[in-house]
């Protein structure tokens, strides 16, 4: 393999702590996948292997497939001699080996994310009720206000956030539910949560079941605390690789770290520039940048980039410098490390792509449906010009991809949304729920024709057949054939229709099973396979769980169940896709936001909504963190809860919210940005559905780069 500057030092690692800060499309993946093989290769101690940790599921299954390749060409067998794991599964792997030193039974049971969720909104509600008093006295607005029913509701949903984000805080910085009762100093936001935290923790402890925080957590008190283990499992895995370490927090570097402490050697590969996951995670962009600076870390760094046209990579550039020497926002200017892309070599066999103009602009329309329909338009005539090109719209937030998914849907164009949960990765989720509603209340004829609808997705189109089964006796359709008249059999649907019922029927017939058995009998019948059938392995799992919990459950709330964790089992069906990874399809227009965009690429890039408000770059743009119902020096609940935790002034950790923030958003501008190889339209609107907008402070100096760009040539 031919090896650019940079990557070649990488290539040849032999051992010891290593930094590799890596711009956009510098090959990180293909480089570290080749240097693994090579180590594999020349022979690693008996039973040891390679570890590659990373963040997404999916760049676990490109990792694996990339190893494999070059062990291929190496002439060796394709999975031996490495393991790439998420950081999750890693600390649950950690765990296996001795539970109990991490006070947990062998059967310990792991609460995901959508459990998590729907368990802390459960928590804050129950304190909401018995605290509302306390809640309340905080609002500046009272019940004769006309918003006062709307502003509860939103304060609810902020009350709900800020217990998610503490308790994340919480854990990722090992304290416990009593040693955080030890900070409190009177009753305040961080006392509040303090509250959550001990009902939360007290509720997973009766379900017997930990959170993936608590995995970090325990795994790493593990290794601190039983030297032999660490040990064993630093023989194990003698060579550590990590991905994306721009995103580790506290508690995963110092896992990381520990595992690696025998041998010494770590290789740790990201992007400052790229940290954008802090406004969902506890990620600290500093902490790669203090590790890449550390006693003992050589540090190479990866800045040829084949990704971009040259115009897109002196934009990117120009970003970097601008909030670097220019930002009006003295904090911001650190937002952005002065690392700059390189374009490739002239002689390298995959050079930077080149248009036949100057194919970046700015763009502005007069409201935001404007915005979404002209967008929409433009990108579904360029995919039918140019049916072998990639082409993607980032949006800020996943309600405006439903906005541009919507009238591209309208349009007709062809379209496939990047979302956490893709809709075809629902089927066997709403299959399930479908049948599972039915059965529960097998006389209610609305849940048979929905069943069967999802049985015969052409039955919502033929309205005959349709009605008679919303009027007829559920009873009469089932078990009365001879009943059924003879009109329906002109139709040819009739025939299929006819089949599910007998289907139905005979799931009726197994109600005697329990409901995790009744849920693969189902998964047997409908003929899942692979991911499909792994789903409904996971809801059966599931369910059996439940059951052991509350043995009083029947089928009617279970179904309930099943319909209240949708987003549980979602994120299960993401974890079984994602192992095959992801590959823009030509003349499909991608829909996805620019937090998820990261680490994609395509040919054209839409990057939409560029407006103060969704990427504010000074202190007086709105703040989503910051709730208007609440007094200024409490207008961030989350900012404040910090701040009275670490004994900080409120005001000063507000304001070092906000630039945090405005930091986070010039690097998440900086991504959208460099996920384009050869087109790029950045486009705002100048009303929204709050009034009027302004371009994004970036966006004015990116577009006055275009401008001076447009001229030289």
């Amino acid at each position: 393999m031919q090896f650019r500057p940079g990557q070649s030092e990488v290539a040849e690692y032999k051992g010891g702590l290593l930094a590799v800060p890596a711009v956009p499309g510098a090959g990180k993946t293909t480089v570290l996948s080749w240097l693994a093989a090579r180590i594999i290769s020349e022979g690693l101690p008996r039973g040891s292997k390679v570890l590659v940790v990373t963040v997404m599921n999916s760049a676990v299954a490109n990792f694996t497939r990339k190893i494999g390749d070059w062990l291929e060409k190496r002439n060796l067998p394709r999975g031996v001699g490495f393991e790439v794991r998420t950081l999750h599964s890693l600390a649950l792997q950690i765990i296996r080996q001795r539970p109990d030193a991490a006070l947990l039974r062998d059967d310990f049971a792991i609460l995901d994310g959508g459990y998590r969720e729907r368990l802390v909104e459960d928590v804050v509600d129950s304190w909401i009720v018995a605290n509302q008093q306390r809640w309340l006295k905080v609002l500046k607005i009272n019940e004769s206000h006309p918003l006062y029913q709307q502003t509860l509701q939103g304060w609810r949903n902020r009350t709900v956030d800020m217990g998610k984000e503490m308790i994340r805080r919480l854990k990722a910085l090992g304290i416990s539910p009593g040693q955080g009762a030890e900070r409190i100093s009177g009753d305040n936001f961080y006392a509040w949560t303090v509250e959550f935290y001990r009902e939360y923790q007290e509720r997973l402890a009766q379900l017997g079941m930990v959170d993936f925080d608590d995995l970090l957590l325990r795994a790493w008190r593990m290794l601190e605390d039983d030297s032999e283990l660490a040990q064993r499992l630093g023989d194990a895995w003698p060579y550590i690789f990590e991905d994306e370490a721009q995103d580790s927090n506290p508690l995963q570097q110092s896992l990381l770290l520990k595992l690696a402490e025998g041998n010494g050697n770590l290789v740790r590969v990201g992007d400052s520039n790229q940290a954008i996951m802090g406004t969902f995670t506890d990620s600290d962009p500093d902490l790669f940048r203090e590790y890449a600076r550390g006693e003992g870390v050589r540090t190479v760094p990866m800045l040829h980039s084949n990704r971009s046209s040259v115009d897109i990579i002196d934009l990117a550039n120009g970003l970097v410098s601008w909030s670097y020497n220019e930002h009006p926002v003295a904090a911001c200017r650190r937002a952005l490390e002065p690392t700059y892309i390189q374009p490739v070599a002239a002689d390298d066999p995959f050079p930077n792509p080149k248009a036949p103009g100057y194919t970046l602009a700015v763009r502005s329309y007069p409201d935001y449906p404007e915005e979404v329909k002209e967008v929409c338009s433009h990108a579904a005539g360029y995919v039918r010009r140019n049916p072998d090109k990639t082409v993607a719209i980032l949006a800020p937030t996943n309600q405006m991809v439903a906005d541009y998914r919507q009238v591209l849907a309208d349009m007709e164009a062809p379209f496939y949304e990047i979302c956490q949960y893709p809709a075809e990765r629902r089927k066997t989720i709403d299959d399930l729920q479908a049948i599972l509603n039915f059965l529960a209340n097998p006389g209610d004829n609305g849940l048979l024709v929905a069943a069967l609808e999802r049985l015969v997705p052409e039955l919502a189109e033929v309205a005959p057949i349709r009605g008679y089964l919303e009027t007829v006796p559920v009873e009469q359709l089932l078990f009365s054939e001879a009943s059924w008249p003879q009109s329906l059999r002109d139709f040819d649907l009739w025939i299929e229709v006819q089949r599910e019922l007998e289907q139905l029927k005979m799931w009726l017939e197994g109600l005697h099973l329990p409901p995790d058995i009744l849920v693969l009998e189902i998964a047997n019948d409908l003929g899942l396979q692979q991911e499909e059938l792994a789903l409904a392995q996971k809801i059966a799992v599931d369910i059996k769980q439940w059951l052991a919990i509350n043995p009083n459950w029947r089928l009617p709330k279970v179904a309930e169940e099943v319909g209240r964790m949708i987003n549980s089992f979602l994120g299960a069906a993401n974890v079984f896709f994602d192992r095959w990874g992801y590959s823009p399809q030509p003349g499909v227009i991608n829909l996805v936001t620019a937090h998820r965009a990261k680490g994609l690429e395509w040919d054209t890039v839409y990057v939409v909504s560029v407006t103060s408000n969704d990427y504010p770059g000074l202190q007086k743009d709105k703040i989503r963190a910051e709730y208007g119902w609440l007094p200024e020096e409490i207008i961030n609940p989350v900012a404040v809860a910090r701040s009275e935790m670490e004994g900080m002034d409120s005001g000063a950790a507000i304001a070092t919210a906000r630039e945090e923030l405005l930091s986070e958003r010039l690097r998440l501008l900086y991504v959208a940005i460099t996920r384009s190889k050869v087109n790029l339209l950045l486009t705002w609107h100048k009303k929204g559905r709050f009034g009027r907008q302004r371009p994004a402070l970036a966006l004015v100096e990116l577009e006055r780069l275009m401008e001076v760009k447009t001229c030289a040539k």
